[in-house]
């Protein structure tokens, strides 16, 4: 049987290509009922078969569903399929707490909604089907609800799986927080320690020496908004400085500008002229590629006249000959 087994396995031509959407549905299915497999298994048996012999065991029920891949095949296929479904249910869940909070600004649509390039751009896998999808749910949930029960034989029941039964059979814990004592109050200190810790004043000397004379506000004021020829000139001279600078930047701008259009026409009519030219001399070389053309087809048919000529000429000497011998005389007899 072992023999007849090995023989079937290597006779295997295994299909190439894309995977079909019915391929993939016999992949997911075999998928589950290999989880489903070993999961009855763990039961009853401590440790696990090698994944080599789990994959060969997806791939013979592949096999028998019409779906001729091989267990690599299969192997790379569901690493695809689990790395593009993290990725689309972590992307609907961000959309979903978006949308449970209420923020009106959400631009995020569902995955299912979007078009193709807008998956592109997000990262997203843009072929995913929603098919697909609901069987890799019901395969992750039921694998997710196995974990939970750790192989022990009973059902799966949220309220009784998300904790364990030590856990909930404990108390709650009381903390006890004990009391601290409270600071004690600052301590007021009398007029007498207030004095001392206050520090020593430099003694009073009298100011012998006259004050300078400050010069008034409003004077400052007025000198500095006096409207005095001295001042206007000066105002019309730093005007006309302004201007003058900012007509010499203006011109250094326009002679810049007027620079690098002539050196940018400059470039242009070169370019242009140097296609000019290379078209010309293409030209050249097809005139010339023609007239060699048009000189091997005249040393051609000079050739074949020639030819013909000589044939002719031969023809007519031999024709000639046999005529001459044909008037002849018989010698006699």
């Amino acid at each position: 049987m072992d023999s007849g087994g090995s023989s079937n396995i290597m006779l295997r031509d295994y299909r190439k290509g894309n995977w079909t959407v019915q391929e993939t549905m016999v992949l997911i299915e075999a998928k589950k009922m290999d989880d489903e497999r070993r999961m009855k298994r763990q039961d009853s048996e401590r440790g696990n078969k090698p994944g080599e012999l789990r994959w060969k065991w997806v791939e013979d029920y592949c096999w028998r569903n019409g779906c001729l891949r091989s267990q690599n095949q299969c192997n790379d296929k569901w690493d695809n399929l689990m790395r593009d479904f993290k990725k689309v249910r972590e992307y609907e869940r961000r959309v979903a707490e978006k949308l449970a909070e209420g923020d009106g600004s959400n631009n995020m649509q569902s995955y299912w909604k979007i078009e193709r390039n807008e998956r592109k751009e997000k990262n997203l896998p843009t072929n995913m089907l929603p098919e697909i999808y609901e069987a890799l749910v019901e395969v992750v949930d039921k694998r997710g609800q196995k974990v939970l029960i750790g192989g022990s034989g009973t059902s799966y029941n949220p309220s009784t799986t998300s904790l364990s039964p030590t856990l909930q059979q404990q108390p709650p814990i009381q903390l006890q927080i004990a009391a601290l004592p409270l600071p004690p109050p600052p301590q007021l200190l009398s007029p007498p320690a207030i004095a001392q810790q206050q520090p020593p004043q430099p003694p009073y000397l009298p100011y012998t020496q006259p004050l300078p004379t400050m010069c008034d506000s409003s004077e400052r004021d007025r000198s500095e908004h006096s409207d005095s020829p001295a001042k206007r000139r000066r105002k019309g001279d730093q005007g006309e400085a302004g201007t003058s600078s900012g007509n010499n930047n203006l011109q250094e701008v326009g002679s810049a500008i007027f620079k690098s259009a002539a050196i940018i026409a400059e470039t242009i009519q070169a370019s242009e002229e140097r296609e000019e030219r290379r078209h010309r001399e293409m030209l050249s070389l097809h005139e010339r590629r023609l007239q060699i053309e048009e000189s091997k087809a005249e040393i051609n048919r000079q050739g074949i006249n020639g030819l013909v000529d000589s044939v002719n000429r031969l023809a007519n000497s031999i024709l000639s000959l046999a005529a001459n011998n044909n008037n002849q005389p018989p010698p006699p007899t």
